[in-house]
C-alpha cells in the first residue's frame, strides 16, 4: 500500500520527477553529515553529464509552505553548495514574488517560484514509488537492523554523493552493493527489495566511475585500465598513499615494539598479496572500454529507475548495457551471475511473473 505523503513529500516528488523527465540523474532525501553529527537532509540532489569532460552536481532545497522565507533558503542553499563544492544551487519556492527571483539571479541560484511550481501540480508521479514507498518496502523486512541494518546502508550510501565520487566513494558503494546482491540470494521473502536497494547502489557505482572518467576521456585505454585498477586497490590516495600508511605502520611497530622488527617487511608482504588476489582488473577493464563510459549516465538513470518501479524489473529484463554492467560486477564479487539472474527473473511485485523473461548474460564478458 502506497504511503500516504504530505504537501511536503509530494511536492518534492513532483520537482525530483520534472528533473527526471529533464534528464538529470536524481536522489531525494541526501543525508549530509559531518562527523558523527546528522547536520541536514537534502531535499534533491542532481547530476548531469552535459560532455565527456564534464560533470554537472547541483543541490536542490524545496520548501512548499505557506511562509516559506525564500529569501533565507538562497542563502542557505548557495552556502551549502559552496561547502560541499557543488556547481549549481536551486531554490523552489511556494514565493511569487518577482523580488526573489531576482534576488537569486544576482546570487547565482536558480529560483522556481510559485507559478513554476503550480504548473507542476498535474506532474503524473504514477508507475513510480516514491521515496517513502522505497522506505516502506524495506521497513517490511522486519529484521532488515539485524540483518545488515539494509536503512542504515543505503542512507550512509547516498550521503557519500557529498564527498566527491572519487575512487573511496565507489569503493563502498561497491562493497554495499555486493552485500544486497548476496541478500538477494538469502533472504528469499524480500529478495525483491535487495534488488532494488542493489538497483539504487549500483546506480550510484555507476554515477561514480562516470565522474572518474571524466579526468580519463583523453587517456591512453592501457593507462585508463592502469587508472582505474590502481584506484580500485588502493582508494583516492592511490599506491603511493597506500604505501606511506604502510611504511607509518611499519615504523610504528619498530619504534615501539622493537622485538617485533621481522614483523614489519611481513606486514608489507602480506597486504601485497591480498591486493593482488583482489580481482580488480575485472571492473577495470570493462568501466576502461569507451563504450562502457559513453553509457555510464544512462545506465545509471535506468538502474535508479528500475529500483523505483511499482512494478518490479528483474535484471534479465534491464537493457544489455545494465545487464552487463550487473553481470562484471557479480564477476567481480565471485557470485554466480547464473543463480543471481535465474533467482530473480519470475520476480515481479514479489510474485511469480508468467512467461519467459530475456535469458542472463553470458556466463563471461570479459
Amino acid at each position: 500500500m502506497a504511503v500516504t505523503l504530505d504537501k511536503g513529500m509530494s511536492m518534492e516528488e513532483r520537482v525530483r520527477s520534472y528533473f527526471m523527465k529533464s534528464g538529470y540523474y536524481t536522489l531525494r532525501g541526501v543525508p549530509f553529515t559531518y562527523g558523527k553529527f546528522d547536520v541536514t537532509d537534502i531535499d534533491l540532489w542532481l547530476y548531469d553529464r552535459p560532455s565527456p569532460v564534464s560533470r554537472h552536481r547541483v543541490v536542490v532545497d524545496i520548501k512548499n509552505k505557506k511562509t516559506p522565507q525564500a529569501i533565507e533558503r538562497i542563502f542557505w542553499a548557495k552556502g551549502l553548495a559552496a561547502t560541499l563544492r557543488l556547481d549549481q544551487a536551486i531554490v523552489a519556492t511556494t514565493d511569487k514574488r518577482p523580488d526573489v527571483a531576482q534576488f537569486g539571479r544576482e546570487h547565482g541560484v536558480v529560483v522556481l517560484d510559485g507559478n513554476f511550481l503550480s504548473r507542476l501540480a498535474n506532474l503524473s508521479l504514477s508507475g513510480r514509488m516514491s521515496e517513502e514507498d522505497f522506505l516502506h518496502a524495506i521497513d517490511a523486512f522486519s529484521d532488515q537492523k539485524v540483518a545488515g541494518d539494509w536503512k542504515g546502508r543505503l542512507r550512509t550510501a547516498k550521503s557519500l554523493v557529498l564527498n566527491g565520487l572519487g575512487y573511496n566513494e565507489v569503493n563502498s558503494w561497491l562493497t554495499d552493493a555486493r552485500f544486497f546482491a548476496e541478500q538477494t540470494l538469502i533472504v528469499p521473502l524480500h529478495k525483491t527489495t535487495a534488488c532494488r536497494i542493489l538497483y539504487l547502489i549500483a546506480s550510484l557505482v555507476a554515477v561514480g566511475f562516470d565522474f572518474v572518467m571524466r579526468d580519463l576521456a583523453f587517456v591512453e585505454q592501457d593507462a585508463k585500465v592502469t587508472e582505474i585498477n590502481s584506484g580500485l586497490q588502493f582508494g583516492s590516495s592511490g599506491a603511493r598513499g597506500t604505501a606511506h600508511v604502510i611504511d607509518i605502520a611499519i615504523g610504528l611497530v619498530d619504534q615501539y615494539a622493537p622485538e617485533m622488527r621481522g614483523l614489519g617487511s611481513k606486514i608489507r608482504r602480506g597486504v601485497e598479496s591480498d591486493l593482488e588476489d583482489v580481482q580488480t582488473h575485472i571492473p577495470a577493464e570493462y568501466f576502461a572500454r569507451p563504450s562502457t563510459a559513453q553509457g555510464l549516465y544512462n545506465i545509471a538513470r535506468e538502474l535508479e529507475e528500475a529500483a523505483y518501479l511499482q512494478t518490479f524489473k528483474s535484471p534479465s529484463d534491464l537493457s544489455v548495457d545494465a545487464r552487463s554492467m550487473l553481470s562484471v560486477l557479480l564477476d567481480f564479487w565471485a557470485i554466480d551471475r547464473g543463480r543471481f539472474f535465474s533467482n530473480m527473473k519470475s520476480e515481479a511485485n514479489g510474485k511469480p511473473e508468467r512467461g519467459n523473461a530475456p535469458s542472463p548474460m553470458p556466463n563471461r564478458l570479459l
